[in-house]
């Protein structure tokens, strides 16, 4: 087992890099954006530290099941309720150091984005980009919708496209070990840190993590996307979002990935799926739509009867056959989670969360990433005195 320097007795409580830098050692565990993220951040502090951080990366899979995949990648703060987002998402608009460095700038590009309603007023997210204007919703050929407001400026990433390729540039950074392993619960990983002789471990597991620490906190909230050929898709649905905001628990929308060369329609949102055997069932479906749950199927045309009332525009794009679709879970939560699991269930061994952000990835992972990982890990004595959460899961 690797040798890992000890702290001396009453010394101030470490954040997870200063652990990961003092003992050079490190355990994320999520394949998704957040995971990227971390591991990213590791390797960037050890570098400029000159003290390079050896990083296990283990996740179940690395592949279109992951909810980052098929992500709309809109970069807007509108699908979570935590108001830490509008800073997180303030900070994350404009820098995202891990594409840029890393060759992947590109595909965060700037777009405009329209809010179409019925209602007699359109409330726009806190914290968007950009300056906001009436405009008519027949100018984007949205009849059904009474009123129009367009933001100039905003950003997209195309995610599918995106995720693979960003996965082999972080994979093959030096001391990056990925490995896919199936975790089943907390002391699997508290084994699998132990054996790799790290004293901490990072959990970005999205909605797995209900089942990885038993956090009932985190539910899967299940969100499907239909995807349509970008060149079958007329203006103004090819250059621009746009948002449906008369029923915010079914956002429907249209979200060109100009690098992927589809435009992403959807998607239903509000089905929590919290047991095993749900999770099984759905993953049937993702490879034959035939063998997907009843609620998926009707959800699919539910949304494409929608599509199809209030965009007309959109009939030939999405005739039969003539498109594909993605489904998922959204790690949902009250708030975005990021916080030290109590000593009580960890022992020595390090444990910091960083979750529920519940379809606002896209948006502020860069921000919420670095303000997770310097969370000092509380101590013993502070667990004991205040309980859960202590001031470092509040930040």
């Amino acid at each position: 087992m690797h040798h890992v320097p000890s702290r001396q007795i009453g010394a101030e409580p470490e954040t997870f890099l200063e652990t990961a830098l003092r003992t050079l050692r490190a355990v994320v565990i999520g394949h998704g954006i957040a995971g990227h993220q971390i591991v990213y951040e590791l390797f960037s502090a050890g570098r400029r530290a000159c003290r390079p951080i050896e990083i296990l990366w283990v996740a179940d899979r690395h592949d279109h099941r992951i909810a980052s995949f098929g992500a709309s990648g809109w970069h807007m703060p509108i699908l979570s309720g935590d108001p830490r987002t509008v800073a997180w998402a303030h900070r994350s608009f404009r820098r995202w150091n891990m594409l840029s460095d890393l060759g992947f700038g590109d595909f965060l590009a700037r777009i405009e984005s329209v809010f179409l309603s019925r209602e007699p007023h359109i409330r726009l997210p806190h914290g968007h980009p950009g300056n906001a204007a009436t405009a008519d919703p027949a100018d984007f050929a949205a009849s059904f919708y009474s009123r129009a407001t367009r933001l100039d400026d905003g950003s997209i990433i195309s995610t599918c496209t995106l995720m693979p390729r960003l996965y082999q540039k972080v994979s093959r950074l030096p001391g990056v070990t990925p490995r896919v392993r199936h975790l089943r619960d907390l002391a699997d990983l508290l084994d699998i840190t132990a054996e790799f002789g790290a004293e901490v471990a990072c959990v970005a597991a999205g909605d797995r993590a209900q089942f990885l620490l038993g956090d009932k906190r985190i539910e899967g909230n299940f969100g499907l996307l239909l995807l349509v050929d970008l060149s079958k898709v007329p203006a103004p649905f090819d250059r621009i979002v746009l948002v449906d905001k008369d029923r915010d628990h079914e956002l429907t929308h249209s979200i060109p990935h100009r690098a992927c060369g589809h435009v992403c329609l959807g998607g239903a949102a509000g089905r929590l799926i919290t047991e095993p055997e749900e999770y099984a069932e759905l993953e049937h479906g993702l490879g034959d739509v035939t063998r997907a749950p009843r609620y998926v199927i009707e959800a699919m045309q539910g949304i494409r009867d929608r599509l199809l009332e209030r965009f007309p525009l959109l009939g030939p794009a999405l005739a039969d056959g003539d498109y594909r679709y993605w489904y998922g879970l959204r790690p949902a939560a009250e708030r975005a989670i990021a916080e030290w699991v109590p000593r009580s269930s960890t022992g020595h061994i390090g444990v910091l969360h960083l979750g529920g952000l519940g379809g606002a990835g896209f948006t502020i992972t860069p921000a919420f990433v670095e303000d997770g990982l310097r969370l000092r890990r509380p101590t013993e004595d502070i667990e004991t005195h205040l309980g859960r959460p202590t001031p470092a899961h509040s930040s």
